[in-house]
């Protein structure tokens, strides 16, 4: 291998733990008082959301003008959903905290490949937080779905990663991330080795198959 596609969120950043801790953050702006259950909503309604995108369903743009008003429709608060949603924006993107292995994944993989991003998100966001973190430095180039153009699965958006790669070769360059429908799918539909990261054993009824599973980030230092 010589070339390294990495997601960011689930598979080195926690994307949960960060958004719950920002929510919470601009739930005080807004004197919201976020429970538990109106939590586990949000992720739930924003996986789909997500999930959507990546089908090209719906856009960005529709996850944000939609997660936060439908949070508080759902639950009787009368919170411009809008406003929140940029309160969330401006307060996440200060947020990081690692998944276990992490920083050590990260560093290992930078001096041994040329490592870059392969992220469905804002440009500026994940830059902002990967600064925070200290490891914008290890990555090459960061490859995010909102300054390509497109989103993660389509083969535009890995296209658009190929192109700025220098000497770019399909046979050396493999995606590691948690996502089957977003990594996985999207590495299988361009003809790239791709590595499963599923810390909670889930099963893989999907047809797109990983070369590789690990249920630990400690365990790619057995592949790479």
């Amino acid at each position: 291998m010589k070339t390294i596609l990495l997601d960011i969120d689930d598979t080195i950043l926690d994307f949960h733990e960060c958004a719950k801790a920002t929510i919470l953050r601009a739930s005080e702006d807004f004197g919201v008082t976020f429970t538990d259950e109106m939590l586990s909503f949000y992720m739930e309604q924003n996986a789909f959301l997500w999930g959507q995108y990546e089908k090209g369903i719906i856009t960005r743009e529709d996850i944000f003008r939609t997660r936060f008003p439908m949070l508080f429709k759902e639950y009787g608060y009368n919170v411009d959903g809008i406003e929140f949603e940029n309160a969330f924006q401006k307060y996440f993107k200060t947020q990081y905290k690692f998944v276990d292995g992490a920083v050590e994944l990260v560093d290992y993989l930078s001096k041994k490949y040329d490592l870059y991003v392969a992220s469905n998100s804002l440009y500026s966001t994940q830059v902002s937080r990967l600064t925070n973190a200290g490891l914008i430095n290890h990555f090459k180039d960061l490859f995010v779905s909102d300054a390509i153009g497109y989103q993660k699965p389509t083969k535009e958006f890995f296209e658009g990663c190929f192109c700025k790669i220098l000497n770019f070769s399909k046979e050396e360059t493999i995606i590691i991330g948690d996502s089957l429908s977003s990594d996985i799918k999207g590495g299988c539909r361009v003809g790239i080795k791709t590595c499963w990261f599923n810390p909670k054993k889930l099963e893989n009824n999907t047809e797109y198959k990983a070369d590789y599973e690990v249920t630990s980030l400690d365990e790619i230092r057995n592949i790479l």
